[in-house]
């Protein structure tokens, strides 16, 4: 909750005001939206809205908007380490998104929207460590799967049956993944901050770059030519941008 708190209180004048009764879902994703580790998110079919977000503690909390203000809808203190990253998404394209978490040591757990019950994890697995994870739709398959480099090792999960689609053999290293197609051909690519891209398809490692992509990375349409550039922030605050299909830092 201090995180919350002390979250809130560096937001502009407009933001605050979405405390209120009147807070607006739309306002407070704009604050959010910034913060890598807390998002806005629906919680029913009849307009209810939620903030989810993890403290330094490696707890979960869902806060839900009622019109006398916050109230805690769930929260998750058992997990006992940091949380790497998390998402709100429809793995198993079921029409209901789930609750996917993935923490520092290892661990990948998924809970249900609907009942706050633990539906899946990773308990096959003896990872020491998750260094970076996404999820995203790589195989153009309904459902989502996830993409997480676990121990060095860059794994492909299906969404539903949550089996292994892929397994590198070669050794990886990133902070953060992202999936785009950022050329020509029909499938996306595997998109590491470290400065690799890896085909979708065929797994091969497409490009692997000299220096790193960035500390942070998106993918934007800088040229307007339909094909997303790499946009990279790095810890001194620069920007780079880089034209995947043209292979060359273009700024």
């Amino acid at each position: 909750m201090v995180l919350l708190i002390s979250m809130l209180a560096c937001a502009p004048a407009a933001a605050r005001e979405a405390q209120t009764e009147n807070a607006d879902p739309y306002v407070m994703q704009e604050v959010f939206c910034r913060f890598p580790f807390a998002q806005v998110i629906p919680l029913d079919s009849l307009g209810g809205w939620g903030l989810i977000y993890a403290d330094t503690y490696g707890k979960l909390h869902l806060l839900k908007s009622t019109p006398k203000g916050w109230k805690l809808e769930w929260e998750l203190t058992n997990l006992g380490v940091k949380i790497r990253k998390f998402f709100v998404r429809d793995l198993d394209a079921n029409g209901v998104p789930e609750i996917i978490i993935a923490t520092v040591n290892g661990r990948i757990l998924v809970y249900s929207t609907e009942t706050y019950q633990n539906i899946w994890e990773n308990l096959e697995d003896n990872f020491s460590s998750i260094q970076a994870i996404e999820v995203a739709d790589i195989d153009a398959d309904p459902q989502l799967e996830l993409v997480y480099i676990a121990d060095g090792r860059l794994y492909f999960v299906d969404g539903i049956s949550k089996s292994k689609q892929w397994v590198s053999q070669q050794s990886f290293d990133a902070a953060e993944i992202i999936v785009g197609n950022v050329d020509k051909d029909p499938q996306p690519e595997i998109i590491l901050n470290s400065g690799i891209i890896i085909d979708s398809r065929f797994f091969n490692v497409e490009i692997a770059w000299d220096k790193p992509f960035g500390d942070r990375i998106m993918l934007f349409d800088m040229n307007n030519d339909g094909i997303p550039e790499i946009v990279g922030e790095f810890a001194d605050y620069s920007l780079r941008i880089y034209d995947v299909y043209a292979r060359r830092e273009v700024w």
